[in-house]
């Protein structure tokens, strides 16, 4: 099912590179607007989150209000910035917030232009032109609900991606999704993109807590105040949540037996260790609850695969193990922070070590990727 929308993704992107022209710079005079920001409705009720904002709760002056504020500190796609001195603050010293200068902003607004918008779209809202035909839908960069990344909180909080994490999946793609690798691009451009993406995060989710603002408030005059009071409070939390000490890399411990078969000394020493992770899989892990007994994720052994929804309410069947198609990454040490920070947005919960200790996530793993085929199986004599 990838291989025809990847190839739909492509001819779509070709024929809106037709319709933006060739220049790979936006005009000077377009500016960003407002686009709804989506939540995941409840299961019960089939109602939209209270936190969603959208068109109809905002008026067109509303939404002009939201622009005032929010352009004195992010700019316009052709001259996008982040200067958080217009609320009285400073940038931290921090090497994740590296690259938000205007000169780099450029740079990234221009690659994003070439390559993302498309997808993406302007604003950042998994919108873009050949966005609606793609399933799954591209990313929202709006929301801190950023799926594959190897990063923590320590507070306990959802934690943002690393600036590696965002390089890692433009450079490698996503597979069985529409997301294609730029591993030809230079490490200054992916740098770029990557701080532009940044932007993008931290300019919707500065909009989305303004607008609400102005939706609770009584009056428009009203809501402006109240916005324009909060903002320094806003963009500080949201400036901190994209440094250090906010999202730690969680440490990937070695494994005690990588792989099992490989590591294992007689046959019968492997099939015990691969029956421990079975168990794991089926009991304590709790993963057959939504992957089933075999791993396919079947909805008629699992019903509530067929109404599952991410964040933002589009249809979430869980993996298929079996076929070896992991997006966040196939590597042993991707699998690992799969399970023990989960996939944000979706159902796929983390993991601390009183869940599952270390050991017994390197089980799991070695289990999966057993089950996935995805190498070659080895014999062992007793």
């Amino acid at each position: 099912m990838a291989r025809p929308t990847c190839w739909l993704a492509g001819i779509l992107a070709v024929v809106s590179l037709a319709f933006l022209g060739c220049d790979d710079r936006y005009p000077d005079d377009l500016e960003y607007y407002f686009s709804a920001h989506t939540r995941r409705a409840d299961p019960t009720t089939k109602q939209p989150s209270p936190d969603q904002l959208t068109e109809a709760q905002l008026s067109a002056e509303a939404q002009q209000v939201l622009g005032r504020l929010l352009k004195p500190i992010f700019g316009t796609p052709a001259h996008p910035k982040v200067d958080v001195s217009q609320a009285g603050l400073e940038l931290p010293e921090d090497p994740e917030l590296a690259g938000l200068d205007e000169t780099t902003l450029a740079e990234g607004s221009r690659l994003y232009r070439r390559f993302c918008i498309h997808c993406h779209g302007i604003v950042g809202d998994g919108r873009g032109s050949t966005g609606r035909w793609l399933n799954p839908p591209p990313r929202d960069f709006r929301t801190i609900w950023f799926k594959f990344r190897s990063t923590f909180d320590p507070s306990g909080a959802l934690a943002l991606p690393s600036r590696e994490d965002l390089k890692r999946t433009i450079r490698s793609g996503i597979p069985g999704a529409s997301m294609p690798s730029f591993a030809l691009l230079s490490e200054r451009e992916l740098d770029a993109i990557i701080s532009y993406v940044i932007h993008l995060n931290m300019r919707g989710r500065t909009e989305h807590a303004l607008g609400k603002i102005l939706v609770e408030s009584p009056a428009l005059s009203t809501g402006e105040a109240e916005a324009q009071q909060a903002l320094p409070d806003i963009l500080q939390t949201i400036v901190s949540s994209w440094t250090t000490q906010k999202k730690k890399v969680k440490p990937v411990p070695p494994a005690p037996r990588w792989p099992i078969i490989e590591t294992a000394s007689t046959a019968s020493e492997a099939a015990e260790l691969m029956q421990r992770a079975r168990d794991l899989f089926v009991n304590k892990g709790a993963c057959v609850q939504c992957h089933g007994i075999d791993g396919r994720g079947d909805p008629r052994e699992v019903p509530d695969n067929a109404t599952r929804r991410d964040f933002w309410g589009n249809p979430l069947p869980p993996r298929d193990l079996t076929q070896g198609v992991f997006r966040g990454g196939s590597r042993p040490q991707d699998l690992f922070w799969r399970i023990r920070l989960g996939i944000a947005g979706t159902d796929m919960p983390a993991t601390d070590e009183k869940q599952l200790t270390d050991e017994e996530v390197w089980l799991l793993v070695n289990y999966v990727l057993d089950m996935s085929r995805s190498r070659p199986p080895i014999t062992l004599a007793e």
